[in-house]
Formats: C-alpha cells, structure tokens, sequence
C-alpha cells in the first residue's frame, strides 16, 4: 500500500473496530467511511481492510468483498474461527481438568468453586455445549 493507515481514535467496538453514532444509528467506522467516500454499501456486501487493521480509515485501504471473501481474507491473513479449547486464550480450563469435571458426579455449584468457574460454565461442559470439540464420555 502506498498509503499509511488511518487510526480511528474514537470509541472502538470488540476487536478493535472502530464505532461512531451519526443521526441516531452505530456505524462500524470503517464502513461509514466508505459510505462517505463511495456512497452505500451494496446489500450483502461487506467492507474488507486490504492492511488488515481494524481501526484504519483509510479508504485506500479498504475495499468491498461478500461475506465468503471476508472469511478467506481473514483465513488468509491467520485469523481463522475462533480458537476452542485450550488454544483460546481466555481459556481457565484444560483438557485434563474438563475431563474430570465431566466424570464428577458431585453438585456442579460444588465442582464449580473447586475449579474456580461458575456453576453454568460446568453445566455447559456436562452437557457439551462447551468444549464440545473435546470428547464427551460414553
């Protein structure tokens, strides 16, 4: 890119997007500055950032793609589907320790505070709506 980046210094929203309200509507920055340099945003579409930063404004740097072009641009740059299990980086458990809260047998409040969870967290891993992708037992 010829360009530098453009940083959004305002509010920014989870993953460091930027956010701003105009005439009582949220706009991820990034898009509102493409309605502002190119005008709407075809149906469906998406706005990508070719420099993959996520405060920029630069509309240089960002370019319209459909939501299967944002999921290879983003395969592409090591950003993939969210980490599961250990490899998520909030992650408070291991796979050991899943293992024995699904074979416990005592009260989920009781497991809980053992292993400093709260008691839906438990009720989530024994039911395998969490760390699903971890064996359940048979």
């Amino acid at each position: 890119m010829d360009t530098p980046c453009i940083e959004w210094t305002g509010h920014r929203a989870e993953f460091g997007y930027g956010r701003r309200r105009v005439s009582g509507r949220r706009w991820m920055t990034h898009r509102l500055a493409w309605v502002e340099a190119h005008g709407e945003i075809p149906a469906g579409m998406c706005v990508l950032h070719r420099c993959d930063n996520p405060p920029c404004i630069n509309v240089a740097h960002l370019f319209l793609g459909t939501k299967g072009d944002n999921n290879r641009d983003r395969g592409a740059k090591g950003r993939g589907a969210p980490q599961q299990g250990e490899h998520n980086p909030r992650a408070r458990l291991t796979p050991a320790q899943v293992d024995a809260i699904r074979a416990d047998p005592r009260p989920q409040r009781t497991i809980a505070i053992e292993y400093g969870v709260r008691q839906p967290a438990v009720s989530r891993i024994k039911t395998g709506v969490r760390w699903a992708h971890s064996e359940l037992p048979k």
